[in-house]
């Protein structure tokens, strides 16, 4: 079970790394956040659909979080359809995207704690802390559980980091 653990989150961690590679994205906290956002979302053009992913139990020390919403077919396997960079305050913190598809998406973070723009992996996966949108999982993660809706409305989702 360890093993196939292991695995599933070697897996997150390189759909991840290739969010290291992508340009930042302004990140707010809960202290900057406003109603700004709901303007934004009603006066983008036809098509473009915001999703905001708020990551949570961030931990101070810095660098950055890789967050990638990722398909079903790249679930685990690749960078995702949508990958970002922002900065790791202390708390919760938010990434928006902007213009996603409508469909179905997880939510994948990881902190590049050290700031050095690659995931660290050790071998029981990732040694950086990483989560993933929805119900907390154990062993394998699963498309499902944190699986979340892109409507032509937009979507959210929020990921609880792990620093186990």
């Amino acid at each position: 079970m360890l093993k196939i653990a292991a695995i599933a989150t070697t897996g997150a961690a390189l759909a991840l790394a290739g969010c290291s590679a992508e340009t930042d994205t302004a990140a707010t906290d809960d202290a900057m956040m406003d109603s700004s956002m709901e303007t934004t979302a009603m006066t983008e053009p036809a098509g473009a659909m915001p999703v905001t992913v708020t990551i949570e139990g961030v931990q101070p020390g810095g660098g950055k979080l890789f967050v990638a919403l990722q398909g079903e077919g790249n679930f685990l396997k690749a960078a995702g359809d949508y990958k970002t960079k922002v900065d790791a305050t202390s708390g919760t913190v938010t990434a928006t995207f902007d213009d996603v598809t409508p469909g179905s998406y997880v939510a994948a973070v990881v902190h590049d704690e050290n700031g050095d723009g690659e995931i660290e992996l050790g071998s029981k996966g990732p040694t950086e802390a990483w989560g993933l949108s929805g119900d907390e999982q154990s062993g394998k993660p699963a498309w499902m559980p944190a699986m979340f809706e892109v409507t032509d409305m937009g979507g959210s989702a929020t990921v609880m980091l792990s620093y186990d």
